[in-house]
């Protein structure tokens, strides 16, 4: 049977779908079903342990699947991304996948996560302060992406960290500075979209500020609209003029500009977003099985609530995909969202799949590890920041040394990078390890281990403003014991204040396996730091 032919009366966004798929005869060039273009505006979230799950939904025609926490080498994720874009061709529209990573930096992956290598945290690249460098890392980081067949990356992570206290930004940040915000984060574009990679900036208008995680309530930022634009909006203004494709919105509340939150606010997207700043790309909504949205709707009602504001392509979590396309083609059979909206961000959907290369382009794995770890451990060492060394950094030679360490169970590998150049440096040395919190009888052995040490070198591992009090209030005590002590902030710097009595201090921003042999080589000798601190350090907590 031949195909209907196209006239000038067919949608347009069905024109772009057929000539870029280019794939069947038929049924392709069909006038899509509502459920099939609202399909087409979700991404699902999966483990590599629900592959499954996530085949059943591209075969249902989801527009994209994101990977999540998974412990697959980098040639299983391949297999697995391959299997899922056959799953997707073999659906009714045969729309390739946007497939999709949280790629931002060191806190998110550990090194096991897909296979993939360990990125430095964005403030450890605030700290390096090196634009070309930055690039060339995400090119590379870009390239073992499409290696893997990832296609789009939520990040770089453009919130300007303001609030010292910020739970959930913290390092994910290049620092407080708007104007370093937006030069780094536009190298980090500039990197990833040269290797065939999708960003998406992330969050507007801004995170920065928010003193509550998303993830666990919804935070309201009390910013005048002045406030906002000379701070927050600076590098998302900076990467729209850089052509960047997508915008993350946020999950927050900004009276100043609407009471919904900027997720479902039209007064956001619509306005400040495309209408104020004259973004024209793909409005990507953060995950909506987050709390600061389901404590006030279901996800699929977000969904629709979304699209109606002005969003594009909206991430279900681990929602169920099919009560979000009947919640979506049921608000538009009702008139609820117009028919012109779906088609608009159908559109838009299908012409960033296009522009992308993600109908035609393959990637052919290529060998340039050496190369990006070669950048990587560059850009570590530079960041490593020397706050201040009270005749301590260099360690003494000739005493002996306790390394205590606080950190999550999977960064202990990491924790060794540091030992071993202690130890390659000849230095009487001994390590020990901590979880991020002290269980019962934990102090002792804490205190039992420094004291047969007469130098101390005491890794704190805070993510955010809200301590792990059990943690600091140890650190301190052995800080007060008199012992001389090198505080190593490992992740977020404004733990720093917590320790007025260290008598030494280097911030790493992340504790990857790169900055803790940094701070290995800086403790002997071998390295001469200089990285510079990309935020303002309270005197007090």
């Amino acid at each position: 049977m031949s195909s209907p032919r196209l006239t000038a009366s067919a949608p347009r966004a069905l024109l772009l779908l057929c000539a870029a798929l280019a794939l069947r005869p038929a049924a392709s060039c069909a006038q899509p079903t509502l459920e099939q273009k609202a399909a087409q505006l979700l991404i699902v979230s999966y483990d590599s342990s629900e592959l499954d799950q996530a085949e059943t939904a591209a075969r249902g025609g989801v527009g994209g699947i994101q990977l999540e926490w998974g412990s697959y080498s980098l040639e299983k994720t391949r297999e697995a991304t391959e299997k899922l874009q056959r799953a997707a061709a073999a659906a009714p529209l045969g729309a390739p996948l946007f497939i999709a990573v949280d790629y931002e930096g060191g806190s998110v992956y550990s090194p096991t996560t897909l296979g993939l290598l360990e990125l430095p945290t964005n403030m450890m690249l605030g700290a390096a302060d090196d634009e070309n460098d930055t690039s060339i890392l995400f090119y590379l980081a870009g390239k073992e992406l499409r290696r893997a067949g990832i296609n789009m990356a939520f990040g770089p992570v453009l919130d300007v960290n303001t609030n010292p206290k910020n739970p959930i930004i913290g390092i994910r940040s290049f620092g407080s500075d708007p104007l370093e915000v937006a030069r780094l984060g536009g190298a980090v574009i500039s990197g990833f979209r040269a290797a065939g990679i999708v960003p998406v900036v992330k969050h507007f208008p801004g995170h920065g500020a928010a003193e509550k995680d998303s993830h666990k309530t919804l935070p309201v930022i009390d910013l005048s609209t002045v406030a906002l634009a000379a701070t927050h909006l600076v590098p998302f203004r900076a990467a729209i003029a850089q052509g960047v494709p997508a915008v993350m919105t946020a999950h927050i509340l900004y009276p100043a500009l609407d009471d919904k939150p900027a997720t479902l606010s039209s007064a956001v997207i619509q306005g400040l977003l495309e209408g104020g700043l004259g973004f024209r790309g793909l409005v990507v909504t953060d995950s909506l099985d987050m709390k600061a949205i389901t404590s006030l709707m279901s996800p699929p009602a977000a969904a629709a609530a979304a699209l109606k504001a002005g969003a594009d392509l909206l991430l279900l979590g681990k929602s169920d995909y099919r009560e979000a396309v009947r919640e979506i083609a049921g608000q538009v059979r009702s008139g609820e969202i117009t028919e012109a909206r779906l088609d608009d961000a159908y559109r838009r959907v299908t012409a960033a799949k296009r522009a992308a290369g993600i109908f035609s382009q393959s990637e052919t794995p290529s060998p340039f590890d050496k190369a990006y770890m070669d950048i990587t451990s560059e850009l570590s060492r530079k960041a490593v920041t020397l706050v201040r060394g009270g005749g301590l950094v260099p360690l003494p030679e000739g005493r002996k040394v306790a390394v205590i360490i606080f950190s999550p169970p999977r960064f202990a590998g990491n924790a060794l990078s540091l030992y071993r150049a202690l130890l390659q440096a000849g230095y009487d040395a001994k390590q020990y390890y901590f979880g991020i919190g002290l269980r019962p009888g934990e102090l002792d052995q804490l205190t039992s281990a420094a004291a047969g040490a007469d130098v101390l070198v005491l890794g704190s591992f805070q993510w955010t403003g809200e301590q792990n009090v059990t943690q600091r209030d140890a650190i301190n005590v052995l800080i007060n014991s008199g012992k001389p002590s090198v505080l190593l902030s490992l992740m977020n710097p404004y733990d720093i204040s917590s320790y007025p009595g260290a008598r030494a201090v280097l911030a790493l921003y992340g504790m990857t396996a790169q900055t803790m042999r940094a701070a290995g080589d800086i403790l002997t000798g071998r390295l001469t730091p200089s990285g510079r601190l990309p935020v303002e350090i309270p005197d007090r907590p």
